[in-house]
């Protein structure tokens, strides 16, 4: 059977476009509070590693707080738009290991909407990666549509993708196992997302 998150990263790189397209070029409302909070716990000139930066929305908004933003993703083409943006960018799947070079390197990270297409088997060591690469004490921030279980839809992007649903109350057991120390868990857009944000303890 083929891997979901193999269809996922398929659906996304054949269907760039259509994402970009239908991705709202400006946070708001709840999300951008999430966002103004996350950024207020990282130093002035700090460095964030953010996974899944796609369209670089979120990327140029901390840029324009003055935070630099270490842009990742598994799309050359999102990637290729970063890095002529003069955004930092390497490709990388959250499936994998942090490279070496990374470790301990940075003062936040960020992924929006981008550990939800994590298998369970995957997710908590996905976390427990973010552990690595951060400083001491730094800031890591992320979100998770809540529910229970997980599907393969074509919601959206006509093609399909894979979606694992999330609880707070198992958020923060396996937060409990993993060396952070969680600042807020919010709930966001009628019951519809988790906003995370949480403190490297390592």
């Amino acid at each position: 059977m083929e891997n979901p998150s193999d269809k996922t990263i398929q659906t996304y790189r054949q269907n760039f476009g259509k994402y970009v397209a239908k991705t709202p070029a400006e946070p708001s409302g709840e999300f951008k509070g999430w966002m103004d909070s996350f950024a207020s716990h990282i130093p002035k000139d700090g460095v964030i590693f953010e996974i899944g930066s796609a369209t670089g929305r979120d990327a140029r908004y901390f840029a324009a707080k003055g935070l630099k933003v270490f842009c990742t993703d598994i799309i050359p083409e999102a990637l290729q738009k970063l890095s002529d943006e003069g955004f930092e960018t390497a490709e990388f799947d959250f499936r994998n290991e942090p490279k070496p070079e990374w470790a301990g390197k940075f003062d936040g990270f960020f992924a929006n909407a981008v550990l939800l297409h994590a298998t369970p088997d995957i997710f908590e060591n996905a976390l427990r990666n973010v552990s690595v690469i951060l400083k001491q004490k730094a800031i890591a921030a992320f979100s998770l549509k809540i529910g229970e279980g997980e599907e393969i839809t074509l919601e959206k992007m006509d093609a399909p993708r894979y979606f694992r649903y999330h609880t707070e109350p198992e958020i923060r057991k396996i937060l409990s196992k993993l060396p952070f120390e969680i600042i807020s868990i919010s709930h966001a857009d009628n019951d519809k997302w988790l906003h995370v944000i949480m403190k490297n303890r390592k």
